[in-house]
């Protein structure tokens, strides 16, 4: 009998995904190449000198070469193996900024003290549920001081097809939930589109956010871009 969808369950599915692939595993699935590209891409999307805080860091992929390049950064992860990993590499090489074990849900720092919030490689949409992404989303919000930036970044929508729908490769509302294995342990992912990214930063009382397309280290991937008024 297929199962059904318990978008409460989000992080917990998660939490059990990357404690079986562990760092190593994570790591094996990228390549230096498109990370060299993919961060040069975030750095782009940087404000100079920014204070920037990596949501969903994992082992610190983004995080520990944007410390490198002389970002103070700091990384959220609700995974502790994958934080663990990124703090051992930090410690080794005597980069600044810190990581934690937490929720994009419940972001633990004040208010405003952050330039940059970025959520990248697919980890904000292992949110599988819209009340869950709204409360991330104003959480980044909430933590971006003025004149701050937030990225989030995830696969392209593709609408279902039948198949997809009847074996429950897609689920949930609007079929939007992509049931899937990586690596033979579950990974669901939510696919998001404008109408559906527009949805969430209203719910958030985010006003001033773009979505859009772009390469991203060789792949076509889709961006919300939110932008915290200056004043």
């Amino acid at each position: 009998m297929r199962k059904t969808l318990d978008v409460s369950q989000s992080e917990e599915i998660s939490r059990s995904f990357y404690a079986q692939l562990g760092a190593d595993g994570l790591a094996n699935r990228t390549r230096p190449e498109w990370d060299e590209k993919i961060i040069a891409a975030v750095i782009e999307m940087l404000p100079q000198d920014a204070r920037v805080l990596d949501v969903g860091c994992g082992y610190g992929r983004i995080a520990l070469p944007l410390a490198r390049a002389g970002f103070e950064v700091e990384g959220l992860d609700l995974s502790e193996n994958l934080i663990e990993a990124a703090r051992r590499a930090a410690d080794a090489e005597g980069l600044r900024g810190g990581f934690r074990v937490g929720s994009m849900t419940s972001l633990p720092y004040p208010s405003e003290s952050f330039d940059a919030a970025i959520c990248v490689w697919s980890a904000f949409n292992e949110l599988l549920g819209e009340d869950e992404q709204t409360r991330a989303i104003r959480e980044m919000w909430r933590v971006l001081r003025p004149g701050g930036v937030g990225v989030v970044e995830g696969r392209p929508y593709t609408e279902p097809s039948e198949s997809d729908i009847e074996s429950g490769a897609r689920r949930g509302p609007e079929h939007r939930v992509e049931w899937g294995l990586v690596e033979g342990i579950l990974n669901p992912h939510y696919r998001h589109d404008e109408r559906s990214f527009r949805r969430i930063c209203d719910a958030a009382g985010v006003a001033r956010f773009r979505v859009f397309e772009r390469d991203w280290g060789g792949r076509q991937r889709l961006f919300l871009r939110i932008d915290k008024p200056s004043s």
